[in-house]
């Protein structure tokens, strides 16, 4: 069974760490604004760690697409980094169902640099 991240909003940069104990794999850099559109999936699974993804779609939309990641077996924690580089921020994705959210701020302070980082998440990859 995998793991699930589902991202629907990103305003600008949003980047995805993995880490465990003495260890940290960067999962996916989706960049994106503009207000466009974008569904990205990343399915882990167990697996030797082959390096993240990274999604640009500041320009364009971003199709739904899945992207699938793999990690070793065993205990990790999900941090999640939202970067703004001015102007409105907005970013959500979903863990295994449940939704991780920063809502939509067309003027926010600050306006730019690390604007939002949820609590850890913890998640575990099971040996196949």
């Amino acid at each position: 069974m995998s793991n699930s991240i589902n991202v629907t909003k990103c305003d600008n940069e949003l980047i995805l760490i993995a880490y465990q104990w003495g260890a940290s794999f960067e999962l996916a850099r989706i960049l994106s604004g503009n207000y466009n559109s974008l569904d990205v999936t990343l399915d882990i699974e167990a697996g030797a760690y082959q390096g993240g993804v990274i999604v640009n779609g500041v320009n364009h939309p971003i199709p739904p697409s899945t992207h699938y990641l793999y990690l070793q077996p065993g205990e990790y924690t999900l941090v999640a980094i939202g970067i703004d580089w001015g102007g409105p921020q907005e970013f959500s994705f979903t863990f295994n169902g449940e939704t991780y959210a920063l809502p939509q701020n067309k003027n926010p302070t600050p306006d730019s640099g690390v604007v939002w980082t949820p609590s850890p998440i913890s998640f575990t990859i099971p040996a196949s």
